[in-house]
């Protein structure tokens, strides 16, 4: 249930414009021609808000995003905005066909790399990258006929049937690279559940849409928007997971918590959760051990029953919270989270494990007698429970959990207690 509502986080947003551009484009929306002009710059003023965020958050791969969406649609009013399709002139044949082919190609070499300094190599060298792509671009204008004819082979190679092409403006090649492209950042967003990499999918995808439409000045110009609005949006919904996430556990953190607490009125219940002889755990067997308990806690604190919402208070402490609810309700939930804890346990690898799988019987049987002897290991939880009195603020009540949570520990751990 949580991998899914992370998924519909990340990817809601992204999709709904996804969704808009498509319908946008099929109706094929005329803009009014008092309102051209302004729409035409509002790719400019949404992908400059896009940056300017984006580098505030130290999040370069938006910032690039964001100016190959601008020189996109910079060369689509130039060169592109109000031809005769049917006419196979150089801007189409040559400028527009290379921008197609090359925006999928920047974009992935952009959005599939983790988020360095905004004068990192990593930045400065696709800049650099660009600027020759210009280059060979201007070079080739310049060279006259032949040139030409050379690029426009080259960039409308048919790989597949017509077919597949037919009915848009984008060169084959552009359109399966727009393809792969898209897919490959849809899954990492979904693999890794950042929203910037959803951000990300949703900007190159709906460029496509952009770039399909280029003929159109205006269309053109929406579509351009719409990538400017989800790179917006995809930083908005980054700067809200460091704010109110855990990053090593997944789960929502005491900011959060105190948020939820403080929108609550009425009855609420509140349980404080906290693994047993953690510490000792840690010096037995690391931190990185420490790190996969945590994880393993949360991870069934995802699927505790009785509409609680779980969160990570800090340590390894951890909060459920039951709103509407009172304690006796919460207790019989707390304590089916509790047996499901207990019951979990994983197996430690040995400092001699190969990390690669091993080949061959007589090696897959000595790996699997190491593996039995591993140390097995599982972990407990005391929980105490406190539901709201009259008139008490959502820091008594912690408070009152917390000191249950003291006597589930006095009374032998592995308990809970109200």
């Amino acid at each position: 249930m949580m991998v899914l509502r992370n998924a519909l986080f990340i990817l809601m947003f992204p999709l709904l414009m996804l969704a808009t551009g498509v319908a946008v484009s099929l109706a094929e929306v005329k803009v009014p021609w008092s309102l051209s002009a302004a729409v035409g710059y509002l790719p400019y003023v949404l992908c400059i808000a896009a940056a300017i965020v984006g580098g505030w958050f130290k999040r370069p791969r938006v910032v690039l995003m964001a100016a190959l969406i601008m020189g996109a649609h910079w060369v689509a009013q130039n060169f592109v905005a109000g031809v005769n399709v049917y006419e196979r002139t150089p801007e189409l044949t040559v400028i527009y066909a290379a921008l197609a082919v090359l925006f999928p190609i920047n974009a992935a070499l952009i959005a599939f790399k983790h988020d360095r300094g905004l004068l990192s190599v990593a930045v400065i060298s696709r800049v650099l990258f660009v600027g020759v792509q210009i280059a060979i671009l201007i070079v080739v204008w310049d060279a006259g006929q032949a040139a030409h004819i050379a690029a426009d082979d080259l960039l409308h190679t048919r790989l597949f049937n017509k077919e597949i092409d037919y009915w848009t403006l984008l060169p084959q090649p552009a359109l399966l690279l727009f393809a792969a492209v898209s897919t490959g950042l849809l899954v990492r967003a979904l693999w890794i559940g950042g929203a910037l990499d959803g951000g990300l999918f949703g900007a190159v995808a709906v460029s496509a849409l952009a770039l399909h439409a280029a003929a159109d000045g205006a269309l053109s110009s929406l579509l351009f928007s719409l990538s400017g609005v989800v790179l917006l949006a995809a930083v908005a919904q980054e700067s809200y997971r460091l704010a109110f996430i855990d990053e090593l556990t997944g789960l929502p953190g005491r900011r959060a918590l105190m948020h939820d607490l403080m929108s609550l009125s009425g009855d609420y219940s509140v349980a404080m959760l906290d693994v047993d002889h953690f510490k000792k755990f840690n010096d037995t067997y690391g931190h990185d051990v420490g790190d996969q308990v945590l994880k393993m806690v949360a991870a069934r604190m995802m699927s505790v029953t009785g509409g609680g919402r779980s969160f990570r208070y800090g340590g390894e402490e951890f909060t459920v919270l039951f709103p509407r609810k009172d304690a006796d309700h919460a207790v019989k939930h707390l304590d089916r989270l509790r047996e499901a804890i207990a019951a979990a346990s994983f197996a430690l690898r040995n400092e001699d494990r190969p990390e690669e799988k091993p080949t061959g019987v007589k090696n897959k049987l000595a790996a699997k007698k190491k593996a039995q002897a591993s140390n097995v290991v599982s972990v407990t939880i005391s929980i105490g429970a406190a539901g709201r009195a009259e008139g008490q603020t959502p820091e008594e009540t912690l408070k009152a959990a917390d000191e249950a949570l003291y006597r589930a520990k006095d009374g032998g751990r592995n308990k809970v207690s109200t």
